[in-house]
């Protein structure tokens, strides 16, 4: 058993990117403690846990892929900067584009030029580059109803992955997704963004018409 604790506990550490290994010479350690409050791990509401593990890597790792009923909506529209995704009278349209400089506080670590944070916060993106991109907005549409989401959902956010041909000759594949609840209350709106090795997921929340929160993880 203290062998299999201490296997999920690698796990569950490299997911939150902290090193395990001693600092090298010539080698730069960042401290990289974002996200650990919003980690799936820390989720405790099972039937979101249930829900959110079936369609998330950090769930398939841990068996729960695939364990909901879940409804996931259809790409209605998609462009370089945006996508629309639908299901019955519902539907989620994230607009993204060029990571906007102006006006932004970008802290360094070390002599190396790493981004540590952006306006004094962790970030979510290609760990240690000033991001290409960006997203401008996340809304859900419930019929005539709007819900925005509050620009605090997505402002440390970057890298955003829309639609991609992976390879000649193939379809596009489209990495955005969202989900509706077993119960038809909460809208899941999902993101795979950045690319390895800082590629990472999100999940924001919507339930009954409101923003709630959301789950970010590593995702490789």
């Amino acid at each position: 058993m203290s062998e299999i604790r201490s296997s999920l506990l690698i796990i569950i550490l490299t997911l939150f990117g902290i090193c395990l290994a001693p600092a090298q010479s010539g080698v730069l350690v960042v401290p990289d403690s974002k996200g650990m409050y919003e980690s799936f791990f820390a989720l405790r509401d099972s039937i979101m846990r249930r829900e959110i593990g079936s369609f998330t890597f950090t769930g398939s790792i841990i068996g729960l892929s695939d364990k909901a009923v879940i409804r996931e909506f259809e790409v209605m529209s998609q462009t370089n900067n945006t996508i629309t995704l639908t299901l019955d009278d519902i539907k989620v349209h994230i607009t993204t584009g060029p990571f906007m400089r102006a006006g932004r506080r970008l802290n360094y670590h070390g002599p190396y030029g790493y981004v540590h944070r952006i306006d004094g916060r962790n970030f979510w993106g290609y760990d240690g580059s000033v991001p290409d991109r960006q997203i401008y907005s996340i809304k859900v549409f419930y019929g005539q109803q709007q819900v925005q989401l509050p620009s605090a959902a997505y402002r440390d956010i970057f890298e955003p992955n829309l639609c991609a041909r992976p390879r000649l000759f193939e379809p596009v594949r489209c990495y955005p997704r969202a989900f509706l609840s077993e119960d038809g209350k909460r809208v899941y709106v999902y993101m795979l963004n950045s690319r390895v090795p800082s590629l990472y997921e999100v999940c924001w929340i919507v339930s009954e018409e409101k923003y709630i929160g959301r789950i970010v993880d590593y995702a490789y």
